[in-house]
């Protein structure tokens, strides 16, 4: 990926990114809302190693491992931030997410990057549409996703069941759960999506048209 917009460039991380990946790992903006970020406690070294697995696998469309792109600003070749594609195994659908270090955070840097970028992937790809997931209380990730071309398809309750925190097979069991937990702000997550504007798919959102087929 090599993308330019008015101010940034995103591009392939190169191994020359990973002082600077690490700061943003551990930046206090981006640890209150991606601890997940690399792993838990990743050192400069898994930084690198993860790196050299982005320089072979970026361009490969396979997503089904994290992939990151670096978001430098343009003017300066400053790497501020990071945007992140993935398949969520409990989702198996391309997710696309953004991170900066919290000094260039305000600025419309992440939307004009989630923009550009989701924009790249779709088409490149020929993706049906990716999606943007985040915690209900990240107000200004909510408002990115929006600026980006994304928009709310539902708010979720979180996806225990996947990892069999109770009996799926029971209705009641299921019911009581997200009764008692889609008021938690830490147990829901909102899911956004963006289509491909080349598909023919009306019917995209609640209210939307009948579907006419997939692309033109």
């Amino acid at each position: 990926m090599y993308i330019k917009t008015e101010r940034l460039i995103i591009r392939n991380c190169q191994m020359s990114d990973a002082e600077v990946l690490y700061k943003i790992k551990y930046d206090p903006q981006v640890l209150k809302y991606n601890s997940t970020f690399f792993k838990r406690d990743a050192t400069i070294d898994d930084i690198k190693e993860a790196i050299s697995y982005f320089m072979t696998a970026s361009d490969s469309g396979n997503f089904n491992k994290e992939i990151y792109y670096a978001i430098a600003l343009k003017e300066t070749n400053t790497v501020i931030g990071v945007i992140t594609v993935s398949i969520p195994s409990y989702l198996n659908e391309v997710q696309i997410g953004w991170m900066l270090c919290g000094e260039y955070t305000g600025k419309g840097y992440a939307s004009e990057a989630g923009a550009a970028a989701s924009d790249f992937l779709l088409d490149t790809y020929s993706l049906y549409y990716m999606i943007v997931l985040m915690d209900v209380d990240n107000p200004a990730s909510f408002r990115t996703a929006q600026k980006s071309g994304f928009r709310l398809s539902e708010k979720r309750v979180g996806y225990y069941y996947f990892y069999s925190k109770f009996n799926v097979e029971n209705f009641n069991e299921v019911s009581k759960y997200f009764q008692t937990n889609q008021a938690k702000v830490g147990s829901c997550y909102y899911y956004f999506r963006k289509y491909n504007p080349k598909t023919k798919i009306k019917s995209q959102f609640y209210g939307d048209t009948q579907y006419e087929g997939i692309f033109s």
